[in-house]
C-alpha cells in the first residue's frame, strides 16, 4: 500500500498536493494516510486543543475521498522510536510498497529522521515507489495558522485555508432553557475536551439535525446579560425547527462571525439584537458558495448513512504492533 504520514489535524489546503500525489501514484484505491492519536503536539503539551476530534477527522476523510486512514496511538514509546524502528513498524504493519511525503518531512525520536533518510531506508528494503514533493511552504497553509484564526474568531479565514467550513459535532445537553422565555429557544451544545472552539461571539452557522440542514445562530460565551453563567457555553438557535432533540448529536458548520458578546440592559434589548442577528445569519446561510454547499451535501450523506464513523478506524497501540 502507498501511504503518506503526518499529524493531519484535519486535511487542509496545505495537504492537498500530498493527497493528489497519492492518488496519481497509487494502484486504484490502494493508498491512505497514517496519522496519530492523540496529536503529537497535544501529547507533548505544545498545543492544548486540536482542530478536529477523531470522529470529525474521519468524516472529513470520507468527504475528501481518502480511501483509508490508519491511526497510531501516540505515547511515550511511540515518541521515542528511532527512525529505523519507526520505518520498520510502518513497513511491517501496513505492508508499505510506496511513500509520498513533503521535502520537509521529519519523523522518529527528536524528529531525527527526514525525507531523504526514510527514502534510503525504503529503497534498501525494496520499496521503490517514493515521491518526495518539494512543497511550496506557505505559513498560512498550516494547522497552527488555522487554530490561531479560529481562536481569534476569524472562522471565514480559517475555512478558506481548510477548503471547507470549520465545524464541530456535538451532543445536545440541558441548559437553563432561558431562550424559550425570549422566544428564541436554543440548543445547548456539549463542548468536547481537547476540541478547539472559536472565541466568544455570535456566528452564522449551518446545523445538521434530524438529517436536514437548517440556518443557525451560534453563541459562544457566558451569557453576561444574566450574570449567572461563569463557564464557557455554546448554544445554537436553529431557525425554522421545532422538536425535542435533547441527547441527539448535531453537526454545526460555522460560517462567519457576526459580533462579539455584548451585555444588554435587559430582555427587550437582547431580543432586538437576536432578531437582527437571525436576519444576518439567514443572509449568510443563503449566500453559501458552491464549494461550501457541496461539502455540506457530502457531509450530510456520509454522516446520516454511516453514523458510527469510528468503526472503520484502525486505532492501534504500539504494543499491538510489536
Amino acid at each position: 500500500m502507498l501511504i503518506t504520514v503526518g499529524a493531519f489535524d484535519g486535511f487542509h489546503k496545505g495537504h492537498s498536493e500530498l493527497l493528489r500525489l497519492c492518488r496519481e501514484n497509487s494502484i486504484g484505491d490502494d493508498w491512505g494516510v497514517v496519522t496519530f492519536y492523540p496529536h503529537p503536539s497535544e501529547f507533548i503539551g505544545s498545543i492544548k486543543r486540536t482542530l478536529f476530534t477523531l470522529q470529525e477527522k474521519e468524516l472529513i476523510r470520507r468527504v475528501l475521498g481518502i480511501p483509508k486512514m490508519y491511526v497510531l496511538r501516540f505515547d511515550d514509546e511511540m515518541m521515542r522510536l528511532p527512525p529505523r524502528k519507526f520505518w520498520s513498524l510502518l513497513r511491517r504493519k501496513f505492508n508499505v510498497d510506496g511513500l509520498v511525503m513533503g521535502s520537509d518531512f521529519h519523523f522518529g525520536f527528536g524528529r531525527s529522521g527526514n525525507a531523504e533518510s526514510i527514502r534510503e531506508m525504503a529503497l534498501s528494503d525494496g520499496v521503490n515507489r517514493i515521491v518526495i514533493a518539494d512543497l511550496l511552504k506557505k505559513p498560512e497553509y498550516s494547522s497552527s495558522c488555522i487554530r490561531e484564526n479560529i481562536t481569534s474568531g476569524n472562522v471565514r479565514t480559517a475555512s478558506k485555508i481548510l477548503g471547507y467550513p470549520f465545524f464541530m459535532i456535538s451532543r445536545i445537553i440541558h441548559g437553563n432553557e432561558r431562550g424559550r422565555t425570549i422566544h428564541f429557544p436554543t440548543a445547548n451544545l456539549e463542548i468536547k475536551s481537547g476540541k478547539i472552539i472559536p472565541s466568544y461571539g455570535v456566528y452564522a452557522s449551518a446545523v445538521l439535525v434530524n438529517n436536514s440542514w437548517y440556518c443557525g445562530a451560534l453563541s459562544i460565551g457566558n451569557n453576561p446579560t444574566f450574570h449567572d453563567v461563569h463557564e464557557t457555553r455554546a448554544e445554537v438557535y436553529i431557525m425554522d425547527f421545532d422538536g425535542d432533540i435533547y441527547g441527539n448529536e448535531v453537526m454545526i458548520m460555522i460560517l462567519e462571525r457576526l459580533r462579539g458578546i455584548i451585555t444588554f440592559d435587559g430582555k427587550e434589548a437582547l431580543m432586538k439584537q437576536i432578531a437582527h442577528d437571525t436576519d444576518e445569519c439567514r443572509k449568510i446561510y443563503g449566500s453559501m458558495n458552491g464549494d461550501t454547499k457541496k461539502f455540506l451535501q457530502s457531509a450530510e450523506e456520509i454522516y446520516c448513512s454511516q453514523k458510527n464513523l469510528l468503526t472503520e478506524i484502525l486505532n492501534l497501540t504500539y504494543t499491538e504492533m510489536t
